[in-house]
């Protein structure tokens, strides 16, 4: 996981935090990351608005235990997620060349000064009218 953050990491923590609130090790514990990783993903996903951290509320010696829930917005991205996750893309061979041929069509469209959704426009209008 390290400094990269994948949807399947933020869709695998929210999934393990929706049945109940966790704290970070039984996290790290269940993802088999290293804990720092998990904190770090977890400081992203907060920043993001997907989760909540709370310290647990304890008598306890030594640092409380850091409590991690999903918040609706993350409730939200993991329904969409699992939806999405269930409609692969298809493609072939040939429709990465021509996504390709496309591409370098636009950026010659791009060098010559003209703006490729206008030419598209353009070719739409041609293509209508004849």
């Amino acid at each position: 996981m390290g400094n990269k953050m994948s949807l399947e990491d933020q869709a695998n923590l929210l999934a393990i935090i929706k049945k109940d609130p966790v704290w970070v090790r039984e996290i790290s514990r269940i993802m088999r990351r290293r804990t720092h990783a998990v904190v770090s993903l977890i400081k992203k996903m907060n920043a993001m608005g997907f989760v909540d951290v709370k310290p647990e509320k304890t008598h306890a010696k030594g640092r409380p235990r850091q409590i991690v829930r999903a918040t609706m917005l993350g409730d939200d991205f993991l329904e969409s997620f699992n939806r999405l996750k269930i409609k692969p893309l298809r493609s072939n061979k040939n429709d990465l060349v021509k996504a390709k041929r496309d591409a370098e069509y636009v950026n010659r469209l791009i060098a010559r000064g003209k703006e490729p959704y206008d030419a598209f426009l353009e070719l739409n209008r041609l293509v209508r009218y004849s």
